[in-house]
């Protein structure tokens, strides 16, 4: 349990990173991957476990490889 709370900790972090480096509201990453605003907060505060789908979809958007979600370095 520790672990998948520290992997979505990992991953709502680097997606503000990622999503701040292209100048993105929250708004803007939720119309890319077509979900509602609050959901891209949900992640970002570490309290939704998106699918696998959807990460890879965020990592799309994004511009990255979904691995660049996870990694924690």
């Amino acid at each position: 349990m520790k672990e998948e709370r520290r992997l979505l900790k990992t991953l709502g972090k680097n997606v503000l990173i990622y999503r701040k480096k292209k100048r993105w509201s929250q708004m803007d990453l939720a119309a890319e991957i077509d979900v509602d605003r609050a959901y891209i907060g949900t992640i970002e505060r570490a309290e939704a476990n998106p699918t696998l789908k959807k990460v890879a979809r965020l990592a799309k958007a994004l511009g990255i490889h979904p691995a660049d979600l996870l990694d924690d370095r």
